[in-house]
């Protein structure tokens, strides 16, 4: 009778069959493997160097928050106290100030009182402020959010605007009390980037899930590549404000040795006499430099880097641009 060998020539058929899923299997799941290791690799190296650049930009925020505090110490603090002893100024003097802007009494007032909260804050030393306060205050300027700043206080802890700004939470390395801003809060305000993808990389070891598995990995590829781009777009806009920051130190350091010369000027003028209506025009004259000086030096100072977006601000754009153009004449003087 033929049957049985019908019936075994099915079931050798069914078993070749069998060994070559088996094989299809094998080569699916070697596949998705080879794909997810692949997604894991673009991934995680895209996300070191977002971190690295992190790391980086913070750093010479801080570097940035520490000069303009020993600015405020220094300079503007020996300023006010000089200014401070003349009497009868008359701001509406009419004198040959060039591209330094005018000055009124308001805008002394406004240097004192934040060189007095500087000092208050001060009290137990820079090093009272704290990485994250340095950093905020580099990145943000003015003075107010520094004075709820304590040891070791982080920038997603201060209070203020530094509080509300959800990258400079990240760059700081924190997450804002109110909600969480971690590594994805950061990128999302930096480049629009969501949440990192999550890669289906599990084992799937049942034949009849090896092809779903392969073509989850491609998937997982896919994520992979996008998240990387999106975190190279979060890199360029760190390594704008990197650049910014570079820009505010190069034309801080020399504007302000130039302006502790015209200190010193202004000391030897307020010596001799402390009269205002007893100076010569050219006295005169560089008592209203000085003093325009100093508030161009506490414009850049309070110039804010970055805004809720984590972009580069025009303002602070605006503000380099008059400080070169008077540092440079200064230096003609």
């Amino acid at each position: 009778m033929p049957l049985p060998f019908i019936i075994a020539g099915i079931a050798v058929a069914a078993g070749a069959y069998g060994v070559k899923k088996g094989i299809d299997a094998k080569d699916d799941f070697d596949t998705a493997e080879r794909y997810n290791k692949k997604a894991e690799k673009i991934y995680n190296e895209a996300k070191e160097q977002l971190e690295t650049e992190r790391e980086l930009t913070n750093s010479h925020l801080e570097t940035l928050g520490e000069l303009k505090v020993s600015i405020y110490e220094g300079s503007l603090a020996d300023f006010v106290d000089i200014f401070s002893k003349i009497k009868n100024i008359d701001f509406e003097d009419n004198l040959n100030l060039g591209l330094l802007n005018n000055v009124d009494e308001q805008d002394m007032l406004d240097i004192k009182s934040t060189v007095l909260e500087i000092q208050e804050v001060l009290g137990g030393g820079i090093a009272a402020l704290g990485s994250g306060a340095l950093a905020g205050f580099g990145a943000l300027g003015g003075v107010g959010m520094l004075a709820s700043a304590s040891t070791g206080t982080a920038i997603a802890s201060l209070s203020g605007a530094a509080a509300t700004n959800a990258t400079l939470a990240w760059l700081g390395g924190g997450s804002l009390a109110a909600g969480g801003f971690g590594m994805a809060g950061g990128m999302a305000v930096l480049g629009g980037i969501v949440a990192g993808p999550v890669l289906a990389v599990g084992g799937m070891m049942m034949a009849s899930k090896a092809e779903e598995a392969k073509y989850t990995a491609y998937e997982n590829l896919d994520k992979a590549k996008a998240a990387a781009e999106e975190m190279d777009a979060a890199c360029a806009v760190l390594d704008g404000i990197y650049k910014r920051v570079d820009e505010f130190i190069e034309i801080l350091e020399p504007l302000n040795d130039i302006f502790e010369d015209y200190i010193d000027i202004l000391k030897n003028i307020v010596v001799k006499s402390n009269d205002y209506r007893d100076y010569t025009q050219a006295e005169k004259e560089k008592v209203m430099a000085t003093a325009s000086i100093a508030k161009t030096v506490k414009n850049i100072c309070d110039a804010p880097i970055i805004d809720d977006n984590g972009k580069v601000t025009r303002k602070s754009k605006r503000v380099l641009k008059k400080a070169r153009k008077l540092t440079q004449k200064l230096r003609e003087v």
